[in-house]
């Protein structure tokens, strides 16, 4: 028990050892000397970060934690930790508190689980491929497509659809359950009264998703908002390439593959080599100098490595289409 101005709290010591295990090892090197906060050049300036959250962390206080806005403000570029005396790594602890906030606010809980445990990887790639080859099994089978490559005659347009609309679908509820039951707990335990004007507090999100504004706040990594843009702007750009590949096709009846000099093959083509040298540069500094870059966890590299492969077979399939080689294409267009 902990005696405070507002009476006793009980410490939680089984979240402190989870956040030592999510990435946080460094959280009781922490003295309070405030360097953190003051070298900070995100933190706001009434009630700074993250002096208050490594107390809080050190005293196992989950739920100020779980519901504590300012977690999610930092951008762990890594001014506190250069400047910290103790050799702390405040960005490390706060990075831990939202892996473990992932989990908590999950929908439904179990997918939390599994996606936080290394323990469930093998199962979570089975699922998928166990589908994709189920749908084989009913379209062409297991054997290579005669004839030009077009991975159509592989994975038809219905299967495909078939399969990732209400995948689709699912993703996007879910998501939307887990950001309402966050944001409700949010309200609840920081005191938040009358109604939100969400237009204008989604166009502020938007703006500074899309220029990055706070990286380049940051000093000892400001390398990092390049980078960032880089995966951004690339994937966003895959993004709307697959929505126009997908209107030329049902409204215009143009079915792929695109010819090259095409302006939707194009953008497509752009937006993979933007998001490949992106997060090749995010893994090459995560790697080469994780004191400044900051300690990556188990869910961290699991997201990083999924987008890279993602990105990596995308243009593999491109490039073994081009160079007629079906034996290569196909297995890793699958």
């Amino acid at each position: 028990m902990i005696e405070t101005s507002k009476g006793f709290v009980e410490p939680d010591l089984d979240f402190v050892a989870e956040l030592k295990k999510y990435g946080g090892g460094t959280l009781k090197k922490c003295y309070q000397c405030a360097t953190c906060s003051v070298v900070c050049s995100v933190t706001p300036e009434e009630k700074p970060f993250p002096r208050k959250e490594m107390i809080w962390a050190q005293w196992g206080l989950k739920d100020k934690l779980m519901y504590n806005p300012d977690v999610w403000l930092c951008h762990q570029c890594g001014d506190c930790a250069t400047h910290c005396p103790r050799g702390a790594q405040p960005m490390d602890v706060l990075v831990a508190v939202r892996n473990i906030s992932y989990r908590n606010f999950a929908v439904p809980a179990v997918l939390g689980k599994m996606l936080s445990s290394s323990a469930f990887l093998l199962p979570l790639f089975a699922v998928p491929i166990a589908i994709l080859l189920l749908a084989l099994s009913g379209s062409h089978g297991l054997s290579i497509p005669d004839g030009e490559i077009v991975y159509s005659k592989l994975f038809p347009i219905h299967i495909i659809d078939s399969i990732f609309i209400p995948i689709g679908a699912f993703v996007a509820i879910t998501s939307l359950l887990g950001i309402m039951k966050f944001w409700k707990g949010l309200r609840k335990h920081n005191g938040v009264e009358g109604s939100l004007n969400v237009p204008s507090a989604v166009i502020g999100a938007a703006m500074d998703i899309m220029t990055h504004k706070k990286f380049g706040d940051c000093t000892v990594n400001r390398s990092r908002k390049a980078s960032h843009l880089l995966m951004f702007f690339g994937f966003a750009a895959l993004f709307v390439t697959t929505n126009l590949v997908m209107a030329l096709l049902y409204l215009f009846g143009i079915e792929t593959p695109l010819p090259l000099g095409n302006p939707v093959k194009l953008l497509g083509n752009a937006g993979a080599i933007s998001a490949f040298i992106g997060v090749t540069w995010i893994i090459l500094r995560r790697i080469s100098n994780e004191k400044e870059a900051g300690k990556s966890s188990y869910q961290d590299w699991t997201f990083i490595l999924a987008l890279y492969f993602t990105i990596i077979t995308g243009i593999g399939a491109e490039l073994a289409r081009l160079a007629e080689m079906p034996g290569v294409a196909y297995p890793v267009y699958f």
